[in-house]
């Protein structure tokens, strides 16, 4: 049976926060709310969540990397964090993330000054520094895919700066972004899971430089290990009680509202001023006192109306989710392949999706694609009550030029807890010889319970009692891949 809308993804409770502290809107604006029919709140509050659900994501993303400090992750702004081991199951950071890499995170302030981005020569490991805006835009990447052997420079600069640009930088090395916002997601390959192969990877993460312009000035234009550059801390709009927001795809109703009001009253989320769309759409927000450089103020809004935004914003979520059932991309043995080719920003339902299941996707085909995939090849949802097995010709694997990886996720797309702490299989490991391989084929054996037969253990991917899905990635990804046409076969329940 083909699985519903509501068995793809599981429902979302909101989450209770503290009131928005700051300027109560004028009264004009109260006013503008009073004059709202329950009919046309709904409405908006559906629109506020497709426009925003991405945003949103981003925010608190950057909230715990630069800001929270009750986070562990927080590094301040303007500074390169490495994880220095494999992110694992717990605690839950951020949705389909891979295993195979080691993640470097930045959020960057361009509004005052530019960012410098040194890197050093690496020769022998996947590597890239990947940029974003706060819409989860990809505009410029840097690595071993893109640059030629040897050391990389950048100076990134914000949209609106201008000044003297230090000397020693030719043309290609000066990026102008977008937005004031900018996040780096970083990367860097562990080919095995050995400690030796863990000390060479967190030797390359040593060699990298994220700092502003004027410190790296200060520090005599020389690189300066990340660990080394002093923490810079961000201040951003808060409302108290919003460090307890862990996971923003279950924020609803006021609480959505308020997220959005931090999104627009910080002026580093630089808005699209040609975006005819946007500015319409953020006219109608205004009505409910969602507006740029305003804290937004629930108590202007009746009951009533707040009860149809509710509504609407569930509408919203609903809409959302509901492109799962179709498909992103083509659709092939249960696999979705997508493609940023197929993407559009202005389609606020796609945007909204991937903010609600897999953050900062699409992911650009220049550097590597995704597929999805939650059915078997029967079409039925993937669950932890049945085993499976997903089947490779040793002559016909994924093409690539750097590597490909098989993660499994839970419902909500986070890592599953097991004994073994292992969340994928990847090509580095068949390559080394640790996947068991035989009759020219490679079987990967998915289920809950650890397999009692030992070559069946070396390819298990242990699977929750739940729902489950896969967001297989493949890293320098030929042609066929990219559209689809590769034949990724399907996932196949065997009791």
């Amino acid at each position: 049976m083909k699985p519903t809308r509501r068995q793809i993804v599981a429902s979302f409770t909101g989450l209770t926060a503290a009131a928005v502290v700051g300027a109560r809107p004028e009264g004009a604006q109260a006013q503008a709310a009073q004059d709202l029919t329950t009919d046309e709140a709904r409405e908006i509050g559906r629109e506020v969540f497709l426009w925003g659900m991405h945003p949103v994501a981003l925010y608190h993303l950057r909230y715990n990397f630069a800001q929270n400090e009750q986070s562990p992750l927080n590094y301040g702004i303007n500074r390169l964090n490495w994880n220095r081991t494999p992110l694992k199951a717990l605690p839950r950071i951020a949705t389909t993330p891979n295993a195979t890499t080691l993640y470097g995170n930045a959020m960057l302030d361009l509004s005052k000054e530019p960012v410098v981005i040194t890197t050093p020569d690496i020769r022998d490991h996947y590597w890239s520094l990947q940029f974003y805006d706060n819409y989860a835009r990809w505009w410029h990447m840097i690595g071993s895919q893109f640059n030629a052997p040897g050391q990389v420079r950048r100076l990134l600069i914000g949209p609106n700066w201008s000044g003297e640009f230090p000397d020693g930088f030719v043309g290609e090395e000066i990026v102008k972004s977008g937005s004031d916002f900018a996040g780096i997601l970083g990367r860097v390959a562990l080919t095995d899971d050995t400690q030796e192969e863990l000390a060479v990877v967190n030797s390359i993460q040593d060699g990298f430089t994220v700092m502003s312009l004027s410190d790296w000035i200060a520090a005599g234009r020389t690189d300066v290990r990340p660990d080394d550059v002093l923490e810079t801390k961000a201040d951003y709009p808060t409302y108290p009680g919003m460090e307890t927001i862990v996971e923003p795809a279950r924020l609803a109703g006021v609480d959505f509202l308020r997220w959005v009001g931090l999104v627009l009253a910080d002026p580093t989320f630089t808005l699209q001023e040609d975006g005819h769309q946007e500015i319409l759409a953020l006219e109608r927000f205004a009505r409910l006192g969602l507006k740029r450089g305003m804290t937004f103020d629930p108590e202007t809004l009746t009951p009533e109306i707040i009860a149809a935004i509710s509504d609407g914003i569930e509408q919203g979520r609903a809409d959302a989710l509901a492109v799962a059932e179709t498909g992103t991309g083509v659709m092939r043995n249960g696999w979705d392949f997508t493609s940023d080719l197929d993407y559009k920003d202005t389609n606020w339902r796609q945007r909204a999706y991937y903010g609600l299941i897999a953050v900062l996707a699409p992911v650009p085909s220049r550097s590597h694609i995704g597929t999805f995939c939650m059915t078997d090849s029967n079409g039925d949802r993937l669950t932890g009550a049945h085993r499976y097995t997903l089947t490779f010709d040793l002559q016909d694997m994924p093409p690539v030029t750097e590597f490909w990886e098989i993660p499994l996720y839970d419902n909500e797309g986070y890592f599953v807890d097991n004994p073994i702490d292992r969340y994928s299989l990847n090509s580095y490991m068949l390559e080394r010889g640790k996947l068991q391989t035989e009759g020219g084929k490679l079987v990967i054996y998915i289920q809950t319970e650890e397999p009692e037969d030992p070559l069946q253990l070396q390819n298990w991917l242990p699977a929750p009692e739940g729902d489950f899905q896969f967001t297989a990635r493949f890293y320098g990804p030929y042609s066929s891949l990219i559209d689809g046409r590769y034949n990724m076969p399907g996932i196949v329940r065997v009791e």
